[in-house]
């Protein structure tokens, strides 16, 4: 059976240098040293892992900022991009997310979050639908009939506010993929953490992505999108507060090969309307992002761009988020 099937790689990131710190901030930022020299030197095979839909960005707010968002995410979609986002979550949010991506492929979010065990527990699924692809069973012009190929990921994520100044969390995910009569699970964990430094309205975050294993696929292996994110922000209040500029860098680097650099910007005026924008560099096809968001009572609404090269065409997100 021959079939088409365009896989859609993410690449992400690099964050800017910093000043020489305090004594206390040297264990935080060693750790995140030797995170990243381990993960270069785990750096090959680029391309060559599958479960293409974990590498997409959930959420229009992180998508809109160029996916600069691990240090940044106080929302349900923090499953996703740094459980240790969930600690900044107060009460109960519900939130979901319709992506419309390349060649119809539609890749959705839904997630709730709520206090529990002393911290904040997150549900979510992140599903991807890629319908239509065409079934030969030899070289043809005219296919035999099409298929859908499914992929699912089931997240139970818990984050909580361990130091003042430090936050962490940890994610476990069910991985289940379908394509025509073949499907395989397994099973993937996320780690990471969130470090108020002692330079005023600085954070940085740190997350280990997919770290797992799943089944075979028709007698072939699967290896997982295994990565890790290293994040900055800097969110500055101006005007007495009611106003805030958000500045975010990021790098991503893949276990099995590949990296890539982020920025993004966001301006929230009177604490009801953000605009956003983004750039994704070493990205092929990609580069400038934007969006916006508006919050009135208990409901927040958000929208991501991402336009891409060579007449591929758009993605779009919108994202709804309820506060009980």
């Amino acid at each position: 059976m021959f079939c088409s099937h365009q896989n859609l790689f993410m690449r992400l990131l690099k964050i800017s240098s910093l000043r020489v710190l305090p004594a206390t901030c040297h264990l935080p930022l060693a750790f995140c040293f030797l995170l990243f020299a381990f993960c270069s030197s785990h750096a090959q095979e680029a391309g060559k892992s599958g479960l293409a839909f974990l590498k997409i960005g959930v959420g229009s707010r992180g998508a809109a900022l160029g996916e600069a968002y691990s240090a940044l995410v106080d929302e349900p979609a923090a499953i996703y991009w740094n459980p240790a986002g969930l600690a900044a979550i107060k009460g109960t949010h519900l939130t979901f997310t319709h992506s419309s991506w390349l060649g119809n492929i539609n890749h959705e979010f839904a997630a709730v979050a709520f206090p529990g065990f002393g911290g904040t527990i997150g549900i979510g699924a992140i599903m991807q639908t890629i319908p239509g692809i065409q079934i030969r069973t030899k070289p043809a012009a005219e296919s035999i009939g099409t298929f859908d190929a499914q992929d699912l990921a089931v997240v139970l994520a818990f984050g909580r506010q361990w130091r003042p100044n430090l936050s962490a969390g940890f994610s476990v995910k069910y991985l289940y993929e379908k394509i025509y009569l073949n499907s395989a699970t397994g099973f993937a964990v996320d780690l990471g953490g969130l470090w108020q430094t002692p330079l005023e309205h600085l954070k940085l975050g740190v997350t280990l992505q997919n770290l797992g294993s799943m089944g075979a696929l028709r007698r072939e292996d699967i290896k997982l999108p295994a990565l890790v994110r290293l994040g900055g922000a800097y969110a500055l209040p101006i005007s007495t507060g009611e106003n805030q500029l958000a500045l975010a860098a990021e790098h991503v680097r893949f276990l099995r090969g590949g990296e890539g650099n982020s920025a993004g910007t966001e301006f929230l005026f009177r604490k009801t309307l953000a605009l956003r924008a983004g750039y994704q560099f070493n990205r092929e096809n990609r580069s400038v992002t934007g969006g916006f968001g508006t919050a009135f009572g208990r409901y927040q609404l958000d929208y991501g761009y991402a336009p891409f090269a060579n007449d591929l065409g758009n993605a779009h997100r919108f994202s709804v988020e309820v506060k009980l």
